[in-house]
């Protein structure tokens, strides 16, 4: 593996000369750069699985819909990790990025609070599939199919996981009565399979939902087996 190292150097004096060389990557770097894809793959590929046994329709054209749509909302988070590049993503501004859509729909029904935290680019691309999935079904069975309903997002660090621990509240209020499903929920699934070793307490209040996630943002990802 190399890559192009560029740079300019005087030429007797009388001008600059550019010049081009191949620098090799350390096998140390490429390892790490190898051990991330896979992780990122094996996660990528846990989440999708989960979308294709938990989208629920009448019909083989609803269900291409609403799995086309889950993934559309997969590849939306890529691209914001994408454009953070090696940087770590604000907290605030995925959220915003994640709920802006439904915002446009229900001004002033979403709320967001809390300090600014930013995230390695793992965690918030499961974050940014699990809200979107909350707001989804807040828009389509839950507090904002009600005028007067509204959602409370706010988050805060957390003294667990060694202090490095993050705490988010999902809140729904002012909807429609809520019932407890019967079987386990995708929610559920999902945050479990997007990342692993979070807490998460589903608390179907009958007046409106609740979902709290406690993060350890000092969780480092890893990937089993050698790599080939």
């Amino acid at each position: 593996m190399r890559h192009t190292v560029t740079g300019s150097f005087r030429d007797d004096g009388s001008g600059c000369a550019h010049f081009e060389r191949i620098a090799p990557i350390r096998d140390d770097e490429l390892e790490l750069v190898v051990r991330e894809l896979q992780h990122r793959m094996r996660n990528i590929l846990s989440v999708v699985l989960c979308f294709v046994n938990n989208t629920d329709a009448n019909t083989t054209a609803d269900f291409r819909e609403a799995l086309s749509a889950r993934i559309a909302t997969l590849s939306d988070a890529y691209r914001m990790i994408e454009s953070a590049g090696a940087q770590r993503v604000s907290l605030a501004a995925m959220l915003e990025r994640t709920l802006k859509p439904h915002a446009m729909l229900h001004k002033g029904r979403i709320l967001l609070a809390g300090p600014d935290l930013t995230l390695e680019p793992h965690i918030a691309l499961a974050l940014h599939v699990i809200i979107h999935e909350l707001a989804t079904n807040a828009s389509k069975y839950g507090a904002l199919t009600s005028t007067a309903g509204a959602v409370d997002v706010i988050w805060e660090s957390s003294p667990y996981f060694g202090g490095q621990g993050l705490a988010i509240q999902w809140r729904e209020r002012g909807g429609p009565i809520v019932t407890k499903p019967e079987r386990r929920g995708f929610g559920t699934q999902l945050i479990a399979r997007a990342l692993p070793g979070a807490q998460v307490d589903l608390d179907f209040a009958r007046d409106g939902l609740v979902c709290r996630l406690l993060i350890d943002l000092g969780r480092t990802p890893t990937t089993q087996g050698p790599v080939s």
